[in-house]
């Protein structure tokens, strides 16, 4: 199923022809918050027109404003969660608990089926609730049973609190997905969704400082490892709160933006792609879409992507105590350098992305430096080597995910599809942190070489993957352009390689 078909002659022909001489030319690009033509100084004319360049900087910045800290936040407080286990197994979670030789494996196993079972219906019920309910209700319920997780008293509780956390972080990230790509055309959203993902990486890891802070606390009742937990789950659920008052709908009903403002975004994304407001997600919109071969591809590559994201994540910590051999606190103060580097590389990475058009050459680049990272780490000579493979597998693999959704989105035209694209790529996703939890097992302490062998295999064929997607996509816009063939059902539309 390629979504391509040749246009109708006669009067219907006519009649696009027509209505695409009317249309704004659809490829646009930008220079940061001003506009500049993808074709040349005579497009860059023709679309700027009727925008005044200093009203669209101002919109698309007050946009960074309302949609990108507010998002990020959100989606740290989640993200908070995988650094949490790590850290909280470090201090002595696993001792108390009585953890078994796979029992660390298996809590980080159970939050998965209940996220990928719910990542579809999560997108339906979005469909039909405003985006500031939805957030707030799944982001209280994460909150709480974080909460819940510092108050277990056996490993059985604990992995009921995961199930938990697991259906309800399964609503979070793709309502992100959605919103951020609702607000931005093609190739302003892959940078600003880069940020969102790899700065709530980055978040998350600072919270390892807060979390080594919290683990000092010790009371009779409460070791310190729960109170990383309690008190995480608690600002979480404050946070939940607040954000409540400052989350925005979609922008032709942002309560944020001025009348003009809503019409310069809506007027832009109009340029991207046709956004059809009235277009709700129903049985009959999955059945026609969920079986485009493309959305299982992205799919594929990013359930490996994340395999290795989870991985690392849940281990880095056990990897710095037992294969470096340094200490529980400074392992949890050494998983943070990584993120910064991760958040510096999504900023160069994906503004470059966004300028050049492309996705997939990146994709690739970042899984090369996830290769020669995890080889460094697993086969370094020194403990100095073998950290500074933490910085290319860690720092990649955070920028990389974001990215592959990046790339799935701009290849979904429709917000119908687009949230279809979300919840296959998230659901398989978990299957990839199924995969992240068990081959990195405890037992294989202090050199990982199943987790190792794992991610050098995944990387391969991601890499065998998107150099195949690229041919496809590039011979599709060659046709389009000789033969005036539709793509994904919009007049005008080119994927992006």
């Amino acid at each position: 199923m390629t979504n391509t078909h040749i246009p109708d002659t006669g009067e219907n022909a006519r009649r696009q022809s027509t209505q695409n001489e009317d249309k704004p030319p659809l490829d646009v690009e930008h220079n940061d918050y001003g506009v500049t033509g993808a074709t040349g100084p005579d497009t860059s004319a023709a679309e700027n027109a009727d925008i005044d360049p200093v009203k669209l900087a101002k919109t698309i910045r007050k946009i960074d404003l309302i949609v990108l800290p507010t998002m990020t936040i959100i989606l740290a407080f989640c993200f908070i969660d995988r650094a949490n286990m790590g850290l909280a197994m470090v201090v002595g979670m696993g001792k108390e608990l009585e953890f078994k030789s796979n029992s660390y494996s298996v809590a980080l196993l159970v939050f998965f089926p209940g996220y990928a079972l719910c990542v579809l219906p999560s997108n339906y019920a979005l469909s039909k609730t405003p985006v500031r309910y939805w957030l707030t209700i799944l982001s209280i319920g994460f909150g709480l049973f974080t909460l819940a997780s510092g108050l277990v008293r056996n490993f059985g509780s604990l992995v009921a609190m995961r199930i938990l956390l697991g259906v309800c972080e399964a609503g979070i990230y793709p309502t992100v997905i959605h919103v951020v790509s609702s607000w931005y055309p093609r190739y302003y959203f892959g940078k600003r969704m880069t940020m969102v993902g790899s700065g709530a990486s980055l978040i998350s890891a600072l919270s390892g400082l807060l979390a080594w802070a919290f683990s000092r606390i010790n009371t009779p009742d409460y070791a310190g490892w729960r109170w990383i937990f309690i008190l995480e789950g608690a600002i979480t659920i404050g946070a939940a709160f607040l954000a409540f008052f400052v989350i925005d709908e979609y922008p032709n009903k942002s309560k944020f933006l001025t009348q003009e403002q809503r019409e310069i975004a809506v007027q832009l994304i109009g340029r991207d792609r046709e956004e059809h407001d009235e277009e709700k997600l129903t049985m009959r919109l999955v059945r026609e879409n969920i079986f485009d071969w493309k959305l299982w591809v992205f799919g594929l590559i990013y359930m490996l992507c994340v395999a290795t994201t989870y991985g690392l994540a849940y281990f880095v910590p056990l990897i710095l105590n037992d294969r470096m051999g340094y200490s529980g606190a400074i392992s949890q103060l050494l998983t943070t350098p990584p993120y910064f580097f991760g958040f510096i590389l999504a900023v160069t990475v994906a503004t470059v992305s966004d300028r050049i058009k492309m996705r997939s050459p990146f994709v690739i680049f970042l899984q090369l430096n996830i290769v020669l990272g995890i080889i460094l780490t697993r086969w370094g000579p020194n403990t100095g080597s073998q950290y500074l493979g933490l910085f290319f597998c860690l720092g990649a693999a955070i920028v990389n995910s974001p990215m592959i959704v990046v790339y799935a989105q701009n290849n979904a035209p429709t917000r119908v599809k687009r949230s279809i694209s979300t919840a296959v790529q998230l659901s398989m996703g978990a299957i990839g942190g199924i995969i992240g939890s068990t081959v990195f097992r405890s037992q294989d302490a202090p050199t990982y070489t199943p987790g190792v062998i794992v991610v050098l295999c995944s990387s391969a064929v991601i890499i065998g993957i998107c150099g195949m997607l690229n041919l496809y996509f590039r011979r599709m816009n060659r046709l389009q352009k000789m033969t005036g063939i539709v793509l994904e059902g919009q007049n005008g539309f080119l994927y992006t390689p």
